[in-house]
Formats: structure tokens, sequence, C-alpha cells
């Protein structure tokens, strides 16, 4: 376990030092109350994770699979935590509601039950939305430094950075070793962060908003820190940067190192990636179409309509949620919608859902299935338009999507007690375990109320705790959660 200590003492120290930020927010607002008071919660929580670092240094340090995914969850469940804190002591709200919020903005869920969001200390607003930033980051490294290296749940064995491959063993500095690997990932995430922030800035937006739109775009998140929409507050430029954000985030480009020799070539092998941008101009095409049938003018194709329905399309596939303005992406049905974003993007993106890689995989299988049917003899190859796929990869994908359905039953089950009917629970449990609460608002009826429809805010202290937990699992690998639930290993230690 010291290893397990080890890192999630990391782990904590680092997500604690980066209340820096919204201490140099608050000190630029004059908010001199909660400066004080994030500086005192970080500087003990520093303090606290390094006494836990020193008191592990020179033991043996061996990393091993089920330490691995012990102590990814263990992080997770520990930063939701440590999150709500902040929120709780600098910005005075109930440690409930802001043990919500940090975990829809760690899993980038976007969900909220904040009230009056611009009267809120802007240093406050600010470690909302870089909690969301913090669970971009969380879940890449979850991707490409756990689940990868142990191909858990269909998860290619393989990444383009040669830094991030390892083999875990039992050596003595193993989990030293381990904890470098995420240095190199930080520094593109960092880096990609940067370049997206100047895109912002140079499309109009001020400095802070630009930070707001980067956090939140490039993790693939949810959370508006404005009640007023988003079409209203930034320019046509600002949306079309947003759109070009989300979209790419829903792929591995951003974050896969290609080789400098040829990275055009490794660019165009992801077809993963191409796949990604196809379905999301399919879905910006069909938004186009709803516009004009809406709309029943001649003028209706123009920039207005392109933008928002890119916006809209970008949104859904990388189940981010956010909208232009209110009634744009509900102009589909939610069958459609939900479940485009119920497959989600690219396996190494910060996006939700099944993933297009497991159901390449999965229509690979059945498409064998079939054949050898009519075929029995015949030999019929694991691939689909040039995409291979091992047997493992098809064969430990259809466990993800078992898990997935029947976590979706449940939290269905577990929603469908209180207010509203059985839509609003069915799709309230489908936006929380996609990781895509706006989803969920998006379809809110017109007239509706908290009978009908109630919102996040509205939600029993029951169901925001459910909702809770739908967040986290949606968030990480069903197959990795439930693997350290091994009653067998864990009598036997």
């Amino acid at each position: 376990m010291r290893t397990v200590i080890l890192l999630l003492a990391f782990a904590s120290a680092m997500f604690l030092a980066s209340l820096v930020a919204p201490i140099l927010i608050g000190l630029a607002y004059g908010e001199t109350e909660q400066v004080v008071r994030l500086t005192v919660i970080g500087s003990v929580g520093v303090f606290i994770a390094g006494v836990c670092i020193a008191a592990t240094m020179g033991y043996r340090h061996g990393l091993t699979h089920t330490r691995l995914i012990l102590t990814m969850v263990l992080v997770w469940l520990g930063m939701t935590i440590l999150g709500a804190i902040p929120l709780s002591v600098a910005g005075e709200m109930p440690f409930g509601a802001a043990y919500f919020e940090s975990v829809s903005g760690l899993t980038t869920t976007g969900a909220s039950v904040l009230s009056g969001r611009e009267s809120l200390p802007r240093a406050i607003l600010f470690w909302r939305l870089q909690l969301e930033w913090i669970g971009g980051f969380l879940t890449l490294a979850t991707l490409f430094l756990v689940l990868s290296p142990m191909a858990i749940g269909g998860v290619p064995r393989r990444t383009s950075a040669a830094e991030w491959q390892m083999e875990l063993t039992g050596d003595r500095d193993a989990g030293m070793e381990h904890l470098k690997r995420y240095f190199p990932l930080l520094t593109y995430y960092c880096a990609a962060s940067v370049l997206v922030y100047f895109a912002f800035v140079a499309s109009g937006a001020d400095s802070l908003d630009s930070a707001y739109l980067t956090m939140t775009g490039i993790s693939t998140g949810g959370f508006n820190p404005y009640e007023t929409e988003f079409e209203a507050r930034y320019g046509r430029a600002t949306l079309v940067v947003m759109a070009c954000v989300l979209a790419v985030s829903a792929t591995s480009l951003l974050w896969q190192r290609y080789e400098l020799s040829n990275p055009f070539r490794r660019v165009m092998q992801n077809r993963e990636a191409w796949w990604v941008f196809l379905f999301i101009a399919i879905l910006t095409g069909c938004y186009i179409v709803a516009f004009g049938s809406v709309s029943g003018a001649r003028s209706w194709l123009t920039t207005t309509s392109i933008t928002d329905s890119f916006l809209a399309a970008a949104s859904v596939i990388s189940t981010s949620g956010h909208e232009p303005r209110p009634g744009v992406i509900e102009l589909l049905p939610e069958v459609f919608v939900f479940s485009l974003a119920f497959v989600g993007a690219g396996v190494f993106s910060t996006a939700s859902g099944l993933k297009v890689h497991r159901l390449g995989a999965m229509l690979v299988q059945c498409y064998r299935e079939l054949s050898l049917l009519i075929y029995p003899s015949s030999v019929i190859p694991t691939r689909i338009a040039k995409a291979r796929y091992d047997e493992r990869i098809i064969i430990e994908s259809w466990p993800v999507l078992v898990l997935l359905l029947a976590v979706m039953a449940v939290a269905l089950f577990a929603l469908s007690g209180g207010a509203g009917g059985f839509e609003a629970s069915m799709l309230s449990a489908m936006a929380l375990l996609l990781n895509a609460g706006p989803l969920y608002e998006a379809y809110a009826p017109v007239a509706a109320t908290g009978e009908t429809w109630p919102s996040f805010r509205e939600f029993t202290a029951f169901e925001q705790g459910v909702s809770c937990v739908i967040m986290i699992l949606g968030r990480l690998e069903f197959v990795a959660v439930f693997a350290i639930l091994n009653l067998k290993y864990w009598v036997s230690r």
C-alpha cells in the first residue's frame, strides 16, 4: 500500500498546488477573503501530502496491475473530495452542493446546481472551471498511462509517444518511474491549452473569458460560467473556435506525439479521428437541414445557421453539451442525439461514451458472425474501413457495452422515484452517465416545472448523491472499476 499512498499523495499535492491560479485571480479582483481561505486550504493540503510523500520515500515501490488500478480509482475519488473543499469553504456552499459541483467538474459533465453564477467570486468560478480542465488531464492520464498499458476494456495497447509505453514490474523504483511519465503528457496538455487560449483571444474574447472557454473546451466540459447564452456573449469567430476545439479534442490528434519525420502520415493513419470528423460533419448537415425546416425562409442557409449547427454537432459528439443558444440541440430528436452521444468520440480523447473504436470492434465481430453463418469455412478479416482489430479488443469491447447499459438501467431506476416523469428520469440518467449534463437541460420542455422536468439543483439530496456516483462511473472505465471489486483478490491479501 505504500506505493498507492505515494501516488495518491503526489496527485493530491499537485492538485492542491493548482489553487495558485484561482488565488491569483482572486488577488486581481480584490477578493481578499477568498484568497486567504484558498491559501490556507492549499498550504495545509500540500503540507500534509508532502509529509505522506516523505514518509513513503526510501521504501520499495513496485508497481502491479492491481496497485495501479486501485490508485486510479482512489485518485478520482480523492480529487472529488479535495475539489469540493475550496468550493465549500471559500465559496460558502453547502458541502453537498460543493461535492456535486466538484464531481461534475472533474468528470467534465457540466451539470450544475449553482444559481446566480455571475454573482460568485471570480476565484471560485475560476476554480469550478479549472476542475474541468484538471478532469480532462486526469482522463487522458487514465487512458494513456493506466488503461492502455494494461489493455483494459478494449483500449489499444499502444501510444505514439515512447515515453508513455512501459511494463508494470515489481522493481524497487517502478512507482517513482511511473510518476515521471505523467509530466510529458502534462506538458503537451498545457501547451495545447496555451495555443487554444491565444486562439480565443484572437477571436475577440477577453482574457478571462478566453481562459474560461479554454478550460471547458479543451476538456470537452459543459459548464457555462454565465447565465447568458454563448451567442449573446461571444462573437461569431469565438463560436467557430469553440466548435473547432471541441471537434479536435474529441479525437486523439492533440495528445499523441507523432513522428517528426512524417507527422502527416501518422495523422492520416488515425482512422478513428477521421470517423469522428465524419460524424460531426454529418450531424452538422442534419442541424442545417433542421434549421431550414424550422425557419421555412429562403435565406435559412446563413453563417449563423452553419456556425450554430457546427457548434451543436461538435458539442454532441464530444459529449460536451454546449449550445450557442437554447433550442439548437433539440432541433433533432433526443433519440438520435443521445444515440450519437452514447457512442461518443475517440478512445484517446476526453469525451465519454462507448467510443468509436469499440463500436468498430463490435461491428467487426457482428459482420464476422453473420458471414460465418453463410460461409462457415471462410476466413473473415478483422478490420473495418482499413482499421484492424485484434481478438482481444473485439472480445473486451462487449463487457464495456454490457456494463454501460447495466449502470444506465440502475441509474434510471434510482432517479425515477423522484419528481419528473419517465422521460426526464431516463434523459437525466443518460446525460449524467455520458458526462453530458447540458443535454438533459437542452431537452427540457418550454413550460417545464420542477414537478415535470426538475433541474439538477431541484434534485433531492439522495438524487444528487446518486448523480455523483453515476458521473464518476461514466468517466471511469467500468471494467477497471469492477476489477477492484473482486472479493476473491481482497480476501486473499
